[in-house]
């Protein structure tokens, strides 16, 4: 059982991608994964293809691609490819934690990662003091996305109200995830240029920087920011 939010007005964050840089380490360790099997994907196919999903899904995706049957031990050699090349160079995201330190809404990882991968990437980028917990997995609730249901999850366990919620996404997996639920998105791309405007319940930004300025813009009218 979770606790509920006292302010009712909360910040759901991804995790890969978007407070974490890991997305290009498993992106190329699909990619080396497909080389293993005797196959050959580009970088953009197979970012496209996987980013935002789980890993199992991203490795049937992958294997369909090239024409193979992913072997049993897929996952394990997958996971075991990425954290090789994360060693030593994971980190945060550009901003975030910055932005994390000026936002004093309360603030949860929403995430298609395992609970232990979830803590041992924000415990290693220092970002873990931002999210005392709890965390919400798909792993946990069985249902990943782009399916709505772990942001439900969280907004039932955490006792919100939708309209008071807003999730910060980088994939669209997870923009769809967060649009199914009913919830507002700022969806960071790195490559946009300046602050984005909202489209229907969908904001796109490129600079974690920007967030804590919109936030405090976006949710004024039901909780009230107190910078530090």
């Amino acid at each position: 059982m979770f606790t509920h939010v006292t302010s009712g007005v909360a910040v759901l964050f991804d995790l890969d991608g978007t407070l974490v840089d890991s997305q290009d380490a498993e992106t190329l360790a699909l990619q080396r994964l497909a080389t293993q099997l005797g196959g050959e994907i580009a970088t953009d196919e197979i970012a496209h293809l996987a980013a935002g999903r789980r890993m199992q899904e991203a490795i049937d995706m992958l294997c369909a691609y090239i024409g193979v049957i992913p072997p049993v031990n897929a996952l394990p050699r997958a996971r075991l490819l990425a954290e090789e090349l994360l060693e030593g160079r994971l980190c945060c995201v550009p901003g975030v934690d910055e932005a994390l330190q000026r936002i004093e809404y309360p603030k949860f990882v929403v995430s298609n990662s395992p609970l232990d991968m979830i803590d041992d990437r924000l415990s290693r980028t220092g970002l873990l003091p931002h999210f005392p917990g709890p965390h919400f997995s798909a792993y946990e609730f069985q249902t990943w996305k782009p399916a709505p249901d772990l942001y439900l999850a969280a907004i039932d366990g955490l006792g919100l109200d939708p309209d008071a919620v807003i999730a910060v996404e980088d994939s669209v997996v997870g923009v769809q995830a967060a649009i199914s639920a009913g919830l507002r998105v700022y969806w960071y791309q790195s490559d946009v240029a300046g602050e984005g405007c909202w489209a229907d319940s969908v904001r796109v930004f490129g600079e974690m920087s920007a967030l804590p300025e919109m936030l405090a813009h976006d949710l004024s009218s039901v909780g009230e920011v107190v910078y530090g």
